[in-house]
C-alpha cells in the first residue's frame, strides 16, 4: 500500500472541448491506477479530499458558480468548490472570466442574465501559459476557448450553471443568485508571481526539477503531482516511476522520494 502509483485518468468529453479527471476518488469520475482495471479509491480505501484535472476548452464554458460547504451540503448533500487553475497553455491574447464587476447585487445579476447581456458585468483577465487563478466558492468564472489547464480542487462536482451562451442545457439561476461572492470578499483572481498557493482546503505548489528533488510524505497525508512539462523518474524504496507530460501520481502517507530529471510539476496535498 505504500507504493507511488502512476494514474489512468477518467476521460470525458464534453460539448466545449474535454475533461480528465487526473487525480479522483469521487463517485461520478473515479480515475484508475495505471496498467489495471482497479480504481485509485479501492485500492486505497479512502476518499481524496480533491479532485484533479486536465481541461481542454475548445468552446468557452458556461458561467458558472459553485456553492461553498455549508450551502452545498444543505442542497446537495456533497461539499462546496473551491478550485484553481493552472494554465499549461492560452491562445494569443487569451483572457478567461473571474469575477464580476465592482457595485452589481444579486437584482442587477439577476436581470443580466434574463436579458441575456450578463458578459458586460463580467471580470476578464488576461492569461497566459504558467499562470494561476485562484476560484474560491463564489465567484461567478468561465474558462474561455482556447486554453488548457490543469484544476485542483475540492472533490465535489457541483456547479451551478448561470449562463450557457444559448446551448440547450440546465442552467441553475436561482441557487447561483443565492451563492455569488458579490463584494469579492473571498479575494479569488490570479496569483502574482506563483510559486505556492494555500488554501483552507489544499495546498498547491509548482515545483521546478533540475537534477534531483527530495521530498517525504508525513503520517497523515498524501502528495499528488501532475507533470507540466519535461519528462524524468520518481522512485522511492519500493518503486521506480517514469514521469512523462500531463502524467499524475499519487503517493501515500509515510513515501520518502526522489525525482530525477528536467521537468516542471504542479503538486497538490492537504
Amino acid at each position: 500500500m505504500n507504493k507511488i502509483l502512476k494514474l489512468e485518468p477518467f476521460y470525458s468529453e464534453k460539448v466545449w472541448g474535454y475533461e480528465q479527471w487526473v487525480l479522483s476518488t469521487h463517485k461520478n469520475g473515479y480515475c484508475k491506477i495505471k496498467n489495471s482495471e482497479e480504481n485509485l479509491v479501492d485500492y486505497i480505501d479512502r476518499d481524496l479530499p480533491i479532485l484533479n484535472k486536465i481541461i481542454k476548452a475548445n468552446d468557452t464554458l458556461s458561467v458558472q458558480v459553485h456553492p461553498d460547504d455549508n450551502f452545498s451540503r444543505k442542497y446537495e448533500h456533497e461539499k462546496g468548490k473551491t478550485e484553481c487553475w493552472y494554465i499549461l497553455e492560452a491562445a494569443p491574447n487569451a483572457s478567461l472570466i473571474c469575477g464580476i464587476k465592482d457595485g452589481n447585487t444579486k437584482e442587477t445579476i439577476a436581470k443580466a442574465i434574463e436579458s441575456g447581456d450578463i458578459e458586460k458585468h463580467l471580470k476578464k483577465i488576461n492569461v497566459a501559459s504558467g499562470d494561476m487563478i485562484y476560484i474560491p466558492s463564489g465567484t461567478v468564472h468561465a474558462i474561455t476557448a482556447g486554453l488548457k489547464l490543469i484544476e485542483v480542487q475540492e472533490s465535489s462536482d457541483v456547479t451551478y450553471r448561470m449562463y450557457d451562451w444559448g446551448r440547450d442545457r440546465e442552467v441553475h439561476i436561482e441557487k447561483s443568485l443565492q451563492v455569488i461572492d458579490y463584494e469579492g470578499k473571498n479575494k479569488g483572481g490570479k496569483i502574482d508571481n506563483f510559486t505556492k498557493l494555500e488554501t483552507p482546503y489544499f495546498t498547491v505548489e509548482k515545483i521546478d526539477v533540475k537534477d534531483i528533488y527530495r521530498d517525504a510524505v508525513d503520517k497523515e497525508s498524501f502528495h499528488s503531482y501532475t507533470v507540466i512539462s519535461g519528462s524524468g523518474k520518481i522512485k522511492s524504496d519500493d518503486n521506480i516511476i517514469d514521469l512523462n507530460k500531463e502524467e499524475t501520481i499519487y503517493i501515500p502517507k509515510g513515501v520518502e522520494y526522489k525525482v530525477y530529471g528536467e521537468l516542471e510539476l504542479l503538486k497538490s496535498y492537504v
